[in-house]
C-alpha cells in the first residue's frame, strides 16, 4: 500500500475554533437555527506537512442555509486584503461545516459543490467539519483519532444536484481523521488538499485534540484548573506537535503532566 506523506496539523486553539464555530452555527438548543459555519486558515506549509497556527471564522456572508454558503463579494474583497496583516501565517485555505440531523458515512467528505467551489478557488487546503446535534445525553468531550481509506473527489458534471456525492477514486493509502462527542453532538473533522482538478484525502492532526485526549485519560478537567496551570497547558501542547524532538518532547510532557496531576 502507498504511503500518505503529506498532512495538516492543527496547533494552538484552532481545533476548538473550528468546533464552536459550527455550534454557534447549529445550537442544540435552537432547532431553527441550521447554517453551515466557514472561515479562513492560516499557518505554514512546512515541506512534507502543513501547520495551521489560526483559523478566522467568516460570519459576514450574504446567505447561510444548512447546506450551503453564498459569501459576500465585499466582504471577500475585504478578507482578502486583509490577509495582507497577516506577518507571521500564511493564508492556507478555507474550512466550512455540514451540519445534518444525524450521522451517517461519509458526512464529512466533500460535495460537488465543494469539489465546484475548490476548483473555482484553487485554494490548497480544506477542512470540512460535519456535525449533529440532539444526543440522548449530555457527555463530555472524547476525543479519538481514526483511520480509513483515502479518496480522490472530483467534480461529476452528470449530476444536476449541486449536494451530490462527486466522482471518487481511491488513493491506495489510509489516512488519519478524528471524530468526537461534545455535550449532545457528535462530530467528524476530515482535511483534503487541492490537486489542481480535485480535492484529496489527507491526515489530519491535532496538537490540542492530542492535548485534551491526554487531559481525559488522567481524568484531568480543563473546569477544575486554575488560572496559573494555563502555562503548563501551553507547553504540553506546544511539546505534541508532530514536529518537536520526540525525547526531549516525552520528558516535557511528563513534567508538566505530573505539576496538573494533583
Amino acid at each position: 500500500m502507498t504511503e500518505q506523506k503529506n498532512y495538516i496539523e492543527l496547533i494552538q486553539n484552532t481545533f476548538s475554533t473550528i468546533i464552536l464555530d459550527a455550534i454557534q452555527y447549529f445550537p442544540e438548543n435552537v432547532k431553527k437555527v441550521h447554517y453551515e459555519s466557514s472561515g479562513l486558515l492560516f499557518g505554514m506549509n512546512k515541506g512534507d506537512f502543513v501547520e495551521c497556527d489560526y483559523v478566522f471564522p467568516v460570519g459576514s456572508v450574504e446567505k447561510r442555509a444548512k447546506d450551503s454558503i453564498k459569501s459576500n463579494p465585499k466582504v471577500d474583497a475585504a478578507i482578502k486584503t486583509s490577509r495582507q496583516l497577516f506577518s507571521t501565517s500564511n493564508f492556507l485555505g478555507t474550512y466550512h461545516s455540514h451540519p445534518y440531523d444525524e450521522y451517517f458515512e461519509d458526512w464529512a467528505c466533500p460535495s460537488n459543490a465543494d469539489v465546484a467551489y475548490s476548483l473555482h478557488t484553487k485554494y490548497p487546503y480544506e477542512i470540512i467539519i460535519a456535525i449533529t446535534r440532539g444526543g440522548e445525553n449530555e457527555n463530555p468531550l472524547t476525543l479519538d483519532f481514526y483511520e480509513g481509506n483515502g479518496y480522490e473527489f472530483l467534480y461529476n458534471h452528470d449530476s444536476r444536484d449541486p449536494h451530490s456525492f462527486p466522482k471518487t477514486k481511491e488513493l491506495g493509502y489510509k489516512t488519519t481523521y478524528l471524530m468526537g462527542n461534545f455535550q449532545r453532538y457528535q462530530f467528524e473533522i476530515r482535511a483534503y488538499q487541492f490537486t489542481g482538478n480535485s480535492l484529496k484525502d489527507i491526515d489530519l492532526e491535532s496538537s490540542e485534540a492530542d492535548l485534551l485526549c491526554m487531559l481525559n485519560e488522567e481524568k484531568i478537567m480543563l473546569k477544575d484548573l486554575q488560572a496559573e496551570d494555563t502555562y503548563r497547558l501551553r507547553k504540553l501542547e506546544f511539546n505534541l506537535r508532530t514536529e518537536q524532538n520526540k525525547k526531549n518532547s516525552e520528558d516535557n510532557i511528563r513534567y508538566h503532566m505530573n505539576k496538573l496531576i494533583r
